[in-house]
């Protein structure tokens, strides 16, 4: 008897389920492994398990410092990114246009470019002589002297523009799905714009924004490209520390240490935001 399509729809799930799972939870298996071991000398590890490399990291000033930076460029980062992307998106999904479809189109085929050749283009303007530099020292009357590559504000510039296109897509699918009718209805029976927002728009955008914003948040977290050459060297995130140990250090062990702290963080913060819930009732007897 040959088998029936759905069965052989359910064998293909679980093949790939397995399939899947294996290539995720071998790795990470040696991985958290590997942390565990002590690295005797540069590129060579021992044999005994300790939580030493742990241990050398939570109680280090140093690397909590650079943990610190790396929530906090991240978290800033999506912020700025959803200050930017709602509206683009809101605007691109209420509009009646055929030039949308190509607008989306163009941010799908800005995602693809590499981020080095985006990172290039930002270091270029961002530059001693680039042309955001040049108007600002016309503007000031020649009194601006402030750098604004290779610190914290250049490489925040840098996630944004990395996860930017990403968010204004997934917004625009999100804000898509909600019919304009529950807004003009809000309006009708006399709710300002914001309120109307607070009341109606955002509890129900609330899921898919806080995906989006947690997707843009774990991208940020990993990133390596911008934080280098944005940063150049002197602002320190865990994926450049971790590059660090392993290329100049070969210090493997803790490389992967850094790895799985790294990776708990996201997970906490992850967990810790899906309680997160908009507030819809506040004021509500201010007249928003």
């Amino acid at each position: 008897m040959t088998p029936s399509p759905r069965r052989a729809y359910d064998a293909a799930l679980i093949v790939a389920f397995i399939g899947s799972a294996l290539l995720f939870v071998v790795p990470q298996f040696f991985f958290i492994r590997q942390s565990l071991l002590p690295n005797v000398a540069p590129g060579v590890v021992g044999d005994s398990m300790s939580l030493d490399n742990y241990a050398a990291i939570v109680t280090d000033s140093f690397y909590l410092g650079v943990f610190v930076r790396t929530l906090a460029l991240s978290a800033v980062s999506v912020a700025a990114g959803l200050l930017l992307a709602f509206p683009t998106a809101y605007f691109l999904a209420r509009i009646h246009s055929r030039v949308v479809r190509g607008l989306i189109v163009l941010l799908l085929i800005s995602s693809f470019v590499s981020v080095v050749v985006k990172v290039l283009g930002l270091t270029l303007l961002l530059g001693t002589e680039g042309p955001v530099v040049r108007a600002l020292r016309m503007l000031s009357f020649g009194f601006w002297d402030v750098r604004l590559l290779h610190n914290d504000a250049s490489v925040a510039i840098g996630l944004v523009q990395y996860t930017l296109p990403l968010l204004v897509m997934i917004l625009f699918g999100v804000i898509q799905n909600v019919p304009v009718s529950l807004e003009e209805a809000a309006l009708v029976h006399g709710a300002s714009d914001w309120r109307a927002f607070r009341r109606v728009l955002l509890p129900m955008l609330w899921p898919g924004t806080l995906a989006a914003a947690l997707i843009a948040f774990n991208m940020n977290m990993g990133a390596f490209t911008s934080a280098v050459l944005l940063g150049g060297g002197r602002v320190l995130t865990v994926p450049i520390m971790i590059q660090r140990k392993i290329i100049l250090e070969t210090d493997y062990p803790n490389a992967a240490a850094l790895s799985v702290l790294l990776t708990l963080a996201v997970v906490i913060v992850n967990l810790a935001a899906l309680k997160v819930r908009p507030i819809t009732a506040f004021a509500s007897t201010r007249g928003g």
